[in-house]
This record gives structure tokens, sequence and C-alpha cells, in this order.
């Protein structure tokens, strides 16, 4: 009897230290297949904060940064999602050994705080932000690479951290090509072209529309809508 319970128990041994060696492989059974395979990674870095995190409809954390280990190769889409914010979404297509990286996200409110600016508004220069951006017949380009398009030419676009602000009528409106995401951040009376001030460091925009001037907090949740 102690003999068998030996075997049994050197068995059991080497078959969790064969699991092991191919789990620390990055090496995932694909029941697809019938073979293992190497795995891929998605990773969400960045500032500590309190996030949801769903994995293709799953939520899979609370809180970032987060690591989705030891996936199959194949389509994934991310979101990032907290209350009074708008959805962060990304796709990936993940080969063998390939890592999807999401690197410091930054959550736009739903409707971003607005305050009245005093002071008169002093245009930033944006065409430090706007090199290499062009526009035509509705196609943007960056550094000769297609962006988007747009159905209506905006009357003004100008690069923003990794969004593209741009106005189209009396919306402004923000642009972030990973996951083709687009967020209205503030609305006019006027159809004219809106006078700017961009500060990307602390994402504030301020903006001249009548006879104030308003300031546009985008990461700051307020109960005044765009």
């Amino acid at each position: 009897m102690s003999v068998l319970a030996g075997t049994s128990a050197l068995l059991a041994f080497l078959i969790l230290s064969s699991v092991a060696v191919v789990w620390a492989s990055g090496l995932r059974y694909n029941s697809s297949t019938g073979l293992f395979e190497q795995t891929a990674l998605i990773a969400i870095d960045g500032a500590s904060e309190d996030v949801d995190v769903w994995l293709d409809g799953t939520k899979v954390a609370y809180r970032i940064p987060y690591h989705a280990r030891h996936l199959l190769p194949g389509q994934y889409t991310v979101e990032l999602t907290k209350n009074g914010f708008q959805t962060w979404r990304q796709s990936f297509s993940l080969s063998k050994g390939q890592i999807g990286l999401i690197k410091d996200p930054t959550l736009v409110a739903s409707q971003p705080l607005i305050t009245i600016d005093p002071l008169a508004l002093t245009t930033s220069r944006l065409d430090r932000l706007d090199f290499s951006l062009q526009l035509s017949d509705g196609e943007l380009t960056d550094n000769g690479k297609l962006v988007t398009r747009f159905s209506q030419n905006p009357l003004q676009i100008h690069r923003f951290n990794e969004f593209y602000l741009y106005q189209v009528g009396n919306e402004l409106r923000l642009f972030l090509p990973l996951g083709t995401q687009d967020y209205l951040i503030y609305r006019s009376n006027s159809l004219d072209q809106l006078p700017l001030a961009l500060y990307p460091s602390t994402w504030q925009v301020a903006v001249a529309d009548g006879a104030s001037v308003k300031v546009i907090n985008l990461t700051v949740a307020g109960s005044n809508g765009p």
C-alpha cells in the first residue's frame, strides 16, 4: 500500500511540475487545435486608479495597472469604465508572444467641468502642436499617415496629447484613433470658428465663446453638460 501511495504521490508531483513548467514558459493548451501554444499578454500600465477593466465583455479587474496573462492568440477588446467618464475602448489582434499595451490611459469626463475665466483669452501657438497635420477633402493625415476621414470638413483641428481636438459646426470634439473613439466636449451657440487655447499637460481647453472665456476641464466630471 505504501509503495502504491508513494508512486501516486510521485506521479502527481511530476504532473504538477510539468504543468508549472508549461505555464511558466508561457504555454497554454488550445482545445481547438489540441496543441500547447505560446500565449500573448495584454498590459494596462499607468498610475494606480480605480477603473473597471473589461476583457471581451467580462469584468476582470477593478483597478489599473492590470496585466492579462496567458492569452491564446486571437482578437481581444479591452474596455475601461468609470462612473462619469467616457469608456476607453481598444481592440487587439495578438499573435504568439505579442503584447497588447495600453500605456497611461486618460479617461475623459462624459460631462467635463466647465468654469468661467475672468481673464481675456490668450490664444496659444496652436501651430506648435499641429506640425505635420494635414486636412484635405475630409482626410486627416499626421506625418503622412492617414488618421481618419470626416464626413464633414472640420472648421479646425489640433493635436491634443494622444487625441485630436476638432470643431465641426458648433461642436468641439475629441477624437482618439485607438478604437476610433469620438467624444463631444463642448457645444457653442455659434457656428463660427472658436478661438482656442490648449493646455495638454493639464487636460484643459479654453474657448472664447461670446463675451466669456470658458475653461473645459476634460478629466474632471462636472454637472454642466457640453
